[in-house]
């Protein structure tokens, strides 16, 4: 039988710990600053934690109240800084993911001139958007080792599960976590804010707990937060058991969960389209091709191909239907680590079908007709995401602005 994360620590039945408790109608509605906690030294490897960036994802929130909770009463073990932050603290007072615009697809460099530096303030997100930016500064000031960890969680039930950009020091923090790690979404997504931090060469990593009213997703989201406080370096390795138990939970709750999934489709929704997803889908549930997944106005949404599905839409707000995934072998991850580090996209325009973009350095430009070998997928393992296209041909930049290191 599965327990929660928190029963574990505690070692007693129904044990929540001293911690904000978590009742999906008291919740759903948080009034909460912009600065959660903050803990450890200074000077070192500093950890921001993010929750609330949807407004209606209480989850990641809860979960930084009780570990700081806990921080307070025992510190054992802190070698860096551990700061949480909140993120849209207007639409979190709503309950809902966002009053004018998603602050999650609000982060692209045109964007953040314009409300950061021009102080052009327009909708309710650009005054979450530069106050956000202003806190995540003030945390990484003075640090040379700055990780970000985003928290999140979903409208429809599922297991948890890591996102990133796969850079290879994203993978490095990604990998520690137990979880179902899911590539290729920052891809389908854009202005995301991991996508925003990984061009300034910050290690950021999301994570979902589960569905937003679940109890259980904040016992992950908070097991999750301690196993990346160990891995960031801000907590003295071996020095608190909560990390071994939140790494047992975790891996518990995921059993039987391929361990790496790339995203191979992305429904969109526009606002007003009437898209209606079926009921009773969860995330990695399997899906055939053709089968009947959602209706948008007076048309049928079939699976364009078969796989698991992820993040079905089980709210009015959003702009992603769904997402079929399917696995990765383990043996392609190697492959690519080794590929990166010998730095051989440095060659890759030799390849039939591939030119140097004219105007962007270190990106190239992929001919699918000529290209016609899994062109996309080849530059995925050479750390390449999809920039763009254009009729056959593809735009592929790099996912990381600084030099990967081995």
């Amino acid at each position: 039988m599965k327990i929660a994360f928190e029963e574990r620590l505690e070692g007693a039945e129904g044990g929540a710990g001293d911690g904000p408790a978590y009742d999906p109608d008291a919740t759903m509605k948080l009034d909460v600053p912009r600065v959660l906690g903050a803990a450890g030294p200074a000077g070192g490897p500093v950890l921001i934690c993010i929750g609330g960036l949807h407004g209606n994802e209480p989850s990641g929130v809860l979960a930084l109240q009780r570990l700081f909770h806990d921080l307070d009463e025992d510190s054992r073990g802190l070698c860096g800084r551990i700061i949480g932050l909140t993120g849209n603290r207007r639409a979190l007072a709503c309950g809902q993911r966002f009053v004018d615009i998603d602050l999650n697809r609000a982060w692209t460099y045109e964007r953040i001139e314009r409300v950061c530096e021009k102080r052009e303030i327009v909708e309710s997100e650009d005054k979450e958007l530069r106050s956000l930016d202003k806190a995540l500064h003030d945390a990484i000031h003075g640090s040379n080792q700055p990780f970000v960890f985003d928290l999140h969680s979903t409208s429809g039930d599922g297991p948890a599960f890591v996102t990133f950009d796969d850079t290879l020091r994203n993978r490095a923090l990604a990998f520690e976590i137990p979880a179902p790690h899911v590539l290729g979404l920052e891809e389908e997504l854009a202005g995301t804010l991991l996508g925003y931090l990984n061009t300034k060469g910050i290690t950021a990593v999301g994570f979902e707990s589960g569905q937003h009213q679940d109890p259980k997703s904040v016992d992950r989201a908070l097991a999750a937060i301690w196993i990346s406080m160990e891995t960031a370096g801000v907590l003295e390795k071996g020095t608190r058991p909560e990390v071994a138990r939140a790494r047992a939970y975790l891996a518990s709750e995921s059993a039987g969960l391929p361990e790496v999934v790339e995203v191979r489709h992305r429904e969109p929704v526009e606002e007003g389209d009437g898209f209606v997803m079926d009921p009773g889908y969860a995330s990695f549930q399997p899906v055939a091709e053709g089968e009947h997944l959602a209706r948008r106005g007076e048309e049928d949404v079939h699976a364009d191909r078969s796989g698991l599905i992820l993040m079905p839409l089980y709210q009015p707000q959003g702009e992603d239907g769904f997402f079929v995934i399917q696995p990765v072998r383990p043996f392609w991850l190697r492959l690519s680590a080794a590929l990166r580090r010998v730095h051989i996209e440095k060659v890759v325009h030799w390849l039939p079908g591939v030119r140097r973009h004219p105007g962007k350095s270190g990106v190239f430009i992929v001919d699918r007709r000529r290209a016609r070998w899994l062109a996309r997928e080849v530059f995925h393992l050479l750390g390449f995401r999809k920039e763009g296209e254009d009729g056959e041909e593809l735009i592929m930049a790099p996912r990381d602005i600084t030099t990967e290191s081995p």
